[in-house]
């Protein structure tokens, strides 16, 4: 809002400038302007935008009880079941036999409102990951192939190639947000030992108790950058363990790695019947989780 300042020019003379009651007018005049201009509705943010006509509001699920959250976010959940349904069945239909591999889930009820939570999302559409699948693929080798029939069998909403834009997370995968049923359904390509690696990472630091840990996290960055040569079909040398890292941590580690050194030499699909016990148990990482992994400290 612009004010322009009167003048004689403007048509008001110098006596009446002079008047000791024009002070008193023209500040009143300012108070009325600012009052007018805050009481202009507020432009609603990027967010707010983002929800549309029938969409749930994040408040007004918080103005619930307990219980009738939890039975909300249940009904939520279920919504997107034939969806995801779908979408594994087309999964599996295309690449179902070694040594492809399709797992998926439903987002738990608690994760949901847990993630409700964290992310302050303003509705619930904002939450694009209830329906998960993973395309598990032996190496770098099978990516044109599989992307090509996702990008043909799936209405694709967004894209995420984290194998050529790597974050500095190191966390590397091919993230789609298809649309089934009018419902998202997010759709991960990884290598096993990108999977297996994830998987690691996801219990000891993501979701883990050592996301401070600076040793393992770097570790996870060497083995990350490792892991990539061997699915690109270049030579790569794993590193070892620190043993100074915490038992617990050590111990997943070393069986990971062991898993790891295995992929090309063991059955593949005894392989995957151990990772898709493992992913199961837990929540994997989403679309628009990557960016929030735990970071290595740069020495100055």
């Amino acid at each position: 809002m612009k004010i322009r300042f009167l003048s004689s020019s403007s048509g008001v003379s110098q006596s009446a400038i002079r008047n000791p009651k024009f002070p008193i007018f023209f500040c009143a005049l300012l108070l009325a302007l600012c009052s007018s201009a805050e009481a202009q509705p507020k432009k609603p943010n990027r967010a707010q935008q983002a929800c549309k006509v029938g969409d749930y509001s994040v408040a007004e699920y918080e103005r619930l009880g307990p219980g009738q959250q939890a039975e909300f976010v249940e009904t939520y959940r279920q919504k997107h079941s034939s969806a995801w349904k779908q979408a594994l069945e087309a999964l599996r239909a295309a690449h179902g036999n070694p040594p492809f591999q399709v797992i998926g889930r439903l987002k738990a009820a608690a994760s949901i409102q847990e993630k409700i939570a964290r992310k302050k999302y303003f509705c619930f559409s904002q939450l694009t990951d209830i329906a998960g699948t993973r395309l598990i693929i032996p190496n770098y080798a099978a990516l044109p192939l599989v992307t090509q029939n996702i990008e043909n069998q799936f209405v694709i909403r967004e894209k995420e190639d984290l194998l050529r834009d790597v974050r500095e997370s190191r966390y590397r995968a091919l993230h789609y947000l298809a649309w089934v049923e009018d419902r998202p359904v997010e759709i991960q390509i990884h290598t096993y030992r990108g999977t297996l690696w994830a998987d690691a990472s996801h219990q000891l630091v993501y979701k883990g108790p050592f996301g401070d840990n600076q040793t393992l996290i770097s570790y996870l960055y060497r083995l990350s950058d490792v892991i990539f040569l061997l699915d690109s079909g270049l030579p790569g040398q794993i590193p070892e363990v620190p043993e100074t890292l915490p038992p617990q941590a050590k111990a997943i580690l070393k069986k990971t790695v062991a898993d790891i050194r295995d992929v090309s030499r063991r059955d593949l699909t005894d392989l995957y019947r151990q990772i898709q016990e493992n992913m199961l148990k837990d929540d994997f990482f989403a679309l628009d989780e990557f960016e929030n992994l735990p970071m290595a400290r740069t020495k100055p």
